[in-house]
């Protein structure tokens, strides 16, 4: 079978010659290819060679687009901080004045951080996609604000500020819904979108009901592509049935602490489920013990086709043993077939 069969089975909940497995490994080309960071995330080709090392590698089912997420608040202003070994960000947000942010419309597309993850999609699809499905990392709606002026000055209009708050979202869904479109015309097969500020620990229920969620059910349902929900760095166990009824999502990404199991019993048996290894702890992971874990996780959902062993969190890091990685795919042959 190939990747993007084996996929489609674990959508539909089908048997499969193996689980498909994934790991986020957007930044980690760059190492195997020992392209300098800088380069690797600004010139197109130079990330096609890093996928291309990584396919070599490991062969994973899934395809990242760059997981660069501040090139989107960095279209809007502000200052880039790069490092050696890590993915670029964000110095310090855009805008002090939130009344500054003003949506860039068609301008979006022409900023060179955003243009870079549209080309490097288009030439990740073009190469990879008949066999394997690409996912492109995009910032959730209800997330870019938060980029843009700072996470307590956008927690602090939305629960006191409900105007400003409505034109922030306006805003965010415009670029959402640009954005997300230039990937799917560029050969995205999905979107991965991480929410935050979708979490009962950083927001209150009531404004959860009445913005947060009206907003996603909103963006993701007028997305040209299905759209992944990813935890956002937070369990989502808890609320996960709060959003098991946004349009246009076909499955989630736990959060490494999160219960598969639980998550299954709240969606039911046909929802995609991703997870459940932690990406950021692969680089203090024995390969041993990564094997170990992710058979482990394996195990568990040895009767749930509709699973995919994926990591969560953040990238994995540029400084994991690439024998730790291996193993992780070792666990996936060891386990066979989906039946």
């Amino acid at each position: 079978m190939t990747s993007l069969e084996r996929v489609l089975c674990a959508l539909g909940g089908e048997p499969a010659d193996r689980r498909a497995f994934t790991l986020t490994l957007s930044l980690y080309g760059a190492r195997l290819t020992g392209c300098p960071v800088r380069e690797y995330f600004t010139v197109p080709r130079r990330y096609l060679e890093g996928q291309r090392e990584v396919v070599r590698l490991l062969d994973p089912d899934i395809l990242f687009t760059p997981f660069v997420l501040p090139f989107e608040a960095l279209a809007y202003g502000g200052e880039e901080v790069w490092l050696d070994r890590f993915a670029p960000n964000v110095r310090k947000p855009p805008f002090r004045d939130p009344d500054l942010a003003e949506p860039l419309g068609e301008g979006l597309l022409l900023d060179p951080g955003v243009g870079y993850l549209v080309e490097a999609a288009r030439l990740l699809a073009g190469e990879f996609g008949a066999d394997k499905p690409v996912c492109a990392v995009v910032t959730a709606p209800v997330d870019l604000p938060a980029m843009l002026l700072g996470i307590e000055t956008w927690l602090e209009i939305l629960l006191f500020d409900p105007e400003r708050a409505a034109a922030l979202m306006d805003l965010s869904e415009d670029h959402f819904l640009r954005l997300t479109a230039a990937l799917f015309d560029a050969g995205a097969t999905f979107v991965a979108s991480p929410v935050m500020f979708a979490n009962l620990r950083l927001v209150t229920p009531g404004l959860l009901e009445k913005s947060i969620l009206p907003a996603l059910a909103r963006c993701f349902g007028l997305c040209r592509g299905p759209v992944v929900f990813h935890h956002g760095g937070n369990r989502i166990e808890d609320h996960l049935r709060l959003f098991a009824d946004l349009p246009n999502v076909p499955g989630f990404v736990m959060d490494p602490r999160d219960s598969l199991s639980r998550a299954r019993e709240i969606l039911g048996p046909g929802r995609l489920i991703l997870g459940n290894m932690s990406g950021p702890a692969l680089v203090r992971t024995a390969p041993e013990a990564a094997r170990a874990l992710a058979s482990e996780i394996l195990a568990e959902r040895a009767g749930d086709r509709a699973f995919i062993l994926a990591s969560g969190h953040a990238d994995v890091p540029f400084d994991t043993n690439p024998d730790t990685l291996r193993a992780v795919r070792q666990a996936v042959l060891d386990a066979g077939a989906v039946t």
